[in-house]
């Protein structure tokens, strides 16, 4: 994913992102100044609602935060990959 693909999906290079719980109880991480769709929804079943407790939007965060931690690493890495445009000598 290229800046351009995410300045897309932001908006623009620098965005404030914010975490709301939906009326259905869905999770919802949305641009701050966006009437559009959210970025992606977060929804648990009854069960791990029970379990979870108030410490339901707090997971949600730390998946986002993992989800956006790898997306992250991933452009890093095509950064800092090596192009090579030579035929190498030996093949192992």
């Amino acid at each position: 994913m290229s800046i351009e693909q995410l300045k897309e999906i932001f908006g623009t290079q620098e965005a404030i992102l914010e975490l709301v719980q939906l009326e259905g109880g869905e999770l919802a991480l949305r641009n701050a100044d966006s009437e559009k769709d959210p970025l992606l929804t977060i929804q648990f079943n009854d069960d791990i609602k029970a379990l979870l407790g108030d410490q339901m939007p707090v997971i949600a965060q730390h998946m986002i935060q993992a989800a956006l931690f790898a997306l992250l690493e991933k452009q890093a890495n095509e950064w800092d990959a090596e192009v090579v445009t030579e035929k190498p000598k030996f093949l192992s």
